[in-house]
């Protein structure tokens, strides 16, 4: 690594030692993690600072990273390698790496991993380990074996030269550079990542269904995307693994219809039909909203629980819906009534999918983008309100980082408050919720998308806001301006009394009185309790006229 770094350092390319940096940031030797702390932990740490050097090789710093034989273990980790640059895999013999340890040892350095009372016992262990992380060693773009043709083993110098006219060659085919993001969520029921990059799904989902072991792989989705993306997806899934597991499609009818308990019945029933297993059962959702919410509830119930995977193709499914766990669908005329927390294993966001989405959906996705920068972030908001009539007219690249900052603002609000258990945390992604889910409940989820129905919710909050003297009008007449330049394509003839019983029946009603969420500032949200009753009907109907 140093002297593959030395080689291509007129290119702005710096040497890391991943084990060294995970020493920087601990302030103790590996060896020592290992023994005051854990393994796990530092796995976490070595996770943390490879997540670090990935972001640096984004932001045009690039990297030649040396990674120990064990970071490969955590997915995550592999997620991250494969999205940051070339994985390129040193193949060391067994015999060679025992010599190696054997004179880190003498040099006094600790191997907690491989503790030995003789050289034969710690090639047994050296061989152990080899052929438990080899499956992913082989997932590496490039191989380097230590050992010449003539049985030599080549120098550090002479196997950077190779890899660096590997490198090169490779260069005059494919771009080197970062092809997508990993962004790391925390839950109490299971780390997961989130992956983020166009044209990711295609590749990425072959890596899903190998780490997870998966022997028969549910794809649910609805069929309009079953028709745009569901055929040219498995076209591309390898030979050997179309002979190893067994696929099952199930398409729901697409819109906010299936989210009932009837559908879910159904797919629960085909499941149970097609023979799907607990142990290598695995639900692929891919969709919008309306399939990730009814496929992560359908795979936490089947059998007390199968992993669940979400590939979101909406602009709304990739911000907000399939990010953060929750599960739900709608029963007895009120919107997400039935539903629980189950983390996904993955998500995989892919920009591409979007190119085929219609202007409506796009413009309805954009409502939930928005919300993440009115109640978290001044900056982002900034940035989206210069380039609002841009981003109306279709999708560009600014899409990715859009979405990424959105998963990101979603992301540092669920992992404080995963269940919504302290008050007022998770609560505010709530924000123009309430109005748009009594609007959509009105007129029997057939009107509005549900985008749509949250981007005038959230005008709504934000004219309450201004009455209630929490933020001045000039603030206000700044958001409703540009919250105004999303065009809405549904419209209504109801008034405030139609729609006020169904705000009354939402299921973030507090008994004590009225909760909302509304605005303190621009990228500042709050909780608001027992609102008079009279004022919110003065904001549903102002929600209202702008229909």
């Amino acid at each position: 690594g140093q002297e593959l770094a030395r080689l291509i350092g007129k290119s702005g390319y710096r040497f890391l030692d991943l084990d060294e940096a995970v020493e920087t940031h601990a302030g103790r030797r590996v060896g020592e993690i290992f023994a005051r702390q854990s393994e796990s932990q530092f796995r976490k740490f070595e996770s943390e600072q490879l997540l670090q050097a990935s972001e640096r090789a984004f932001s045009r710093t690039p990297l030649v990273v040396a990674t120990g034989g064990g970071t490969v273990i955590r997915p995550i980790n592999r997620a991250i390698m494969r999205g940051s640059g070339v994985v390129v895999w040193i193949d060391v013999s067994v015999k060679a790496a025992a010599r190696q340890v054997l004179r880190s040892v003498l040099e006094g350095n600790a191997r907690p991993l491989l503790k030995a009372s003789s050289p034969d016992e710690l090639a047994a262990k050296l061989r152990v380990i080899h052929s438990e992380r080899l499956p992913f060693y082989e997932q590496s773009q490039l191989h380097f074996v230590v050992k010449s043709p003539k049985g030599s083993e080549r120098t550090p110098e002479e196997l950077a030269q190779e890899l660096y006219q590997a490198l090169e060659q490779m260069s005059r085919h494919i771009r080197l550079r970062p092809r997508f993001h990993a962004l790391p969520a925390k839950s109490a029921l299971g780390d997961y990542s989130v992956l983020v990059g166009n044209g990711i799904a295609q590749t990425e989902i072959t890596h899903v269904i190998n780490d997870l072991n998966a022997s028969h792989v549910v794809l649910l989705t609805d069929k309009n995307v079953a028709r745009l993306h569901v055929g040219r997806l498995l076209q591309k899934f390898p030979s050997e693994l179309r002979e190893r597991i067994k696929l099952h499609q199930i398409s729901l009818d697409p819109g906010e219809s299936s989210k009932s308990v009837e559908t879910m019945m159904e797919v629960l029933n085909s499941m149970m039909k097609l023979g799907v297993p607990r142990r290598g059962g695995l639900m692929i959702t891919m969709g919008g909203g309306v399939v990730s919410d009814i496929g992560g509830l359908v795979a936490n119930l089947f059998k007390r629980g199968i992993p669940v995977v979400h590939v979101p193709t909406t602009l709304l499914a990739q911000a907000d819906a399939a990010i953060g766990g929750k599960t739900g669908i709608d029963h007895y005329g009120a919107k997400n009534a039935l539903g629980t927390f189950y983390p996904p294993k993955r998500v995989l966001v892919d920009p591409i999918f979007l190119t085929t989405l219609g202007k409506r959906e796009l413009h309805a996705g954009l409502g939930e983008v928005f919300k993440y920068a009115l109640i978290g972030s001044k900056p982002m908001w900034q940035t989206l309100a210069k380039s609002v009539r841009r981003l109306t007219r279709g999708v560009d690249a600014s899409y990715e980082s859009l979405i990424r900052d959105s998963i990101r603002e979603k992301l540092s609000i669920v992992q404080r408050d995963e269940f919504e258990r302290h008050d007022g945390i998770r609560e505010i992604l709530n924000f123009g919720h309430t109005f748009g889910h009594a609007l959509e409940a009105a007129t029997k989820f057939e009107t509005f998308l549900h985008g749509e129905a949250v981007l005038l919710g959230m005008r709504a909050a934000s004219w309450l806001s201004m009455k209630l003297e929490m933020i001045d009008e000039t603030t206000w007449r700044e958001i409703e301006i540009v919250l105004g330049r999303i065009p809405i394509a549904a419209s209504t003839s109801l008034q405030a009394a139609d729609v006020m019983p169904h705000f009354m029946n939402d299921k973030k009603r507090a008994i004590s009185g009225h909760r909302l969420v509304l605005l303190r500032a621009i990228g500042e949200a709050t909780i608001a309790s027992n609102i008079a009753e009279t004022s919110i009907e003065e904001a549903m109907q102002f929600m209202l006229s702008l229909i």
